[in-house]
Order: C-alpha cells, then sequence, then structure tokens
C-alpha cells in the first residue's frame, strides 16, 4: 500500500501515530496501517508524509501534547 492510500484509508493522524510507534519500537505499528518499512528512514519519510497531511488544528494539537509531555506536565 502507498503512503497516500494508508493516509486516506485510516486518516492522516492515524498514520502519523503509527509512524511514531514505529519509531519507538512497536515494528508491527505501520502494518497496522497496511504499510511495509525496512528501515527508521522509510518510516519517518512516512511519518513527515502524514504529518503535512493532518489538518493544522491536528498538527498543533500533537505539538502542545509534545511540549506537555517535554516540560512534564
Amino acid at each position: 500500500m502507498q503512503v497516500e492510500q494508508a493516509i486516506d484509508t485510516h486518516g492522516a493522524e492515524t498514520v502519523y501515530q503509527a509512524a511514531a510507534q514505529y519509531l519507538e519500537g512497536d515494528t508491527t505499528a505501520l502494518a497496522a496501517v497496511g504499510l511495509e518499512v525496512e528501515s527508521l528512514g522509510e518510516a519517518w519519510r512516512i511519518q513527515s508524509i502524514a504529518w503535512q497531511s493532518m489538518p493544522l488544528e491536528d498538527q498543533a494539537a500533537e505539538y502542545l501534547e509534545s511540549y506537555r509531555a517535554l516540560a512534564g506536565c
């Protein structure tokens, strides 16, 4: 499955989160949205494409969640 197809089928945020989980060590996360990868670089590319497809509101929410996690809130 192509990245764009996965985004159309599962949504950009779901694909973004699956790539994030893969990058954190869950090697089955991207397969759950129909994507097979062989490297961390490929997972990062998928995450970047999904990020660009997310609405600004979802990007802002992700920024806020990341900030809170880093700040310990």
